[in-house]
């Protein structure tokens, strides 16, 4: 599920009105990648909130391999899903993100817009 940064968010959220979304990313679309200094807090911020938005199922990883072989005869199944968003508030802007931004984060190196990692870090 790809929406762009910064972009409204409609995906069904109905409690927050005029949210924005935040690293919903997907293969084969374009999104900012480095390092930033305030990554470690981020990080730890997100982690620390509560989820909202669960929804059933889950949404795994588009650039992970969902495999992982354990020996040479047993595979199994990587822990890089979703299924809920982190809302968070700052700069007078409500922020809608998947729980797979930290993996983003983590992982594949995505870089946040500015505002959203001063507002998670001003909660």
């Amino acid at each position: 599920m790809y929406y762009e940064d910064l972009s409204p968010y409609d995906y069904g959220m109905t409690k927050y009105k005029n949210a924005l979304n935040i690293g919903w990313l997907d293969r084969g679309r374009f999104f900012f990648e480095g390092d930033f200094p305030e990554k470690e807090e981020v990080l730890r911020k997100l982690n620390a909130k509560e989820i909202e938005n669960r929804y059933r199922g889950f949404h795994g990883c588009p650039f992970c391999d969902p495999y992982e072989k354990k020996d040479n005869s047993t595979w199994i199944i990587k822990d890089r899903n979703g299924n809920g968003e982190y809302i968070v508030h700052g700069n007078g802007k409500t922020y809608a993100a998947p729980t797979l931004v930290t993996h983003y984060i983590e992982a594949h190196n995505y870089l946040p817009p500015k505002e959203f990692i001063d507002a998670v870090i001003n909660e």
